[in-house]
């Protein structure tokens, strides 16, 4: 796992995202000219897949695509950037995800409007469980449970990290926690199946359960992580931001990819934490994705002595 390719499997969510720039709120009945609408990919584990290929990772995903015209862009979009889509079941017929997003730079804050479409969850017969014998990380971002809860006790029998992006409480997600060696909490999750607003006591009942490294991520704010059983806040870079849709799910991606690497828990989060940050610097969820030498030359920059080999 610590050589330089790490090879991801990807079990997730993948929608289709319309993006537009805004400035404060639109009168109605009137007619608005921007200076552009930008159309692309969005979705949790779709969009850490981007990230994961970006810098550099072997990807494979498995999430569930149609054949009508944004699964079709999608499904184009993710080949583009290196993502291996081989195994995705194909389901004609159905719509797939989408989401209208309103991002005003000006105050650094977005809207968004999405259908969820129609494309069922995947089935646990809908992934093989021979995906793991060429993984070196297995990652899950809560929205396909019945396909995650096959393979992730089957991947932690055979010793491969399960890292998980714990978004929203779902169905099935004590049970996965439960199987990660990993869960990155936004700032509602871990509360919320916790049952308190401690964000310290709600990471130590997620790392209860069984992860061995937590942490929680609040945007702007920075995030909290467990390191030796102990809080440890860390900061978001100061940069300027155009959009902060995706950052989480680069994030998540950058973390994977870090982990995949054998980098420490300090580099992981430092790491981590630099290329959500840049990705922020563009409009859109992957647009801004940066490559793995454009994150190293911002480290070296930042921290001389990084030391992310």
């Amino acid at each position: 796992m610590t050589g330089t390719t790490p090879r991801i499997l990807v079990v997730g969510y993948n929608a289709f995202d319309v993006t537009v720039p805004v400035n404060g709120s639109a009168i109605p009945d009137t007619k608005n000219e921007v200076p552009e609408i930008l159309i692309g990919g969005g979705g949790p584990g779709a969009t850490a897949a981007v990230a994961l290929a970006r810098l550099g990772a072997l990807v494979r995903l498995v999430t569930p695509l149609s054949d009508d015209l944004p699964g079709r862009l999608q499904e184009e979009e993710l080949r583009n950037a290196g993502v291996d889509l081989d195994s995705c079941p194909r389901l004609a017929g159905h719509q797939t995800a989408k989401a209208v997003i309103l991002v005003d730079p000006a105050r650094e804050h977005r809207t968004i409007y999405w259908s969820r479409g129609n494309l069922p969850l995947m089935a646990p017969d809908d992934v093989d469980p021979a995906l793991l014998e060429q993984t070196d990380l297995f990652y899950i971002d809560g929205h396909e449970h019945p396909a995650a809860l096959k393979l992730a006790p089957l991947a932690r029998e055979r010793g491969i990290p399960v890292v998980m992006d714990a978004g929203s409480v779902r169905d099935g997600s004590r049970e996965l926690t439960s199987l990660c060696t990993d869960v990155i909490s936004s700032e509602v999750f871990a509360p919320q199946l916790a049952g308190t607003d401690d964000p310290v006591k709600a990471l130590r009942f997620l790392a209860s359960l069984g992860p061995e490294r937590v942490a929680m991520t609040f945007g702007g704010g920075g995030m909290l992580a467990l390191v030796g059983g102990e809080p440890q806040a860390v900061p978001a870079y100061d940069l300027p931001v155009v959009d902060t849709t995706g950052a989480g799910d680069v994030f998540h991606g950058a973390f994977v990819y870090g982990l995949g690497r054998g980098w420490t828990p300090s580099q992981l989060i430092t790491f981590s934490s630099a290329v959500a940050a840049l990705k922020c610097q563009a409009l859109g969820g992957r647009t801004g994705i940066p490559t793995l030498a454009a994150v190293r030359k911002f480290l070296t920059e930042q921290l001389p002595d990084s030391n992310l080999n």
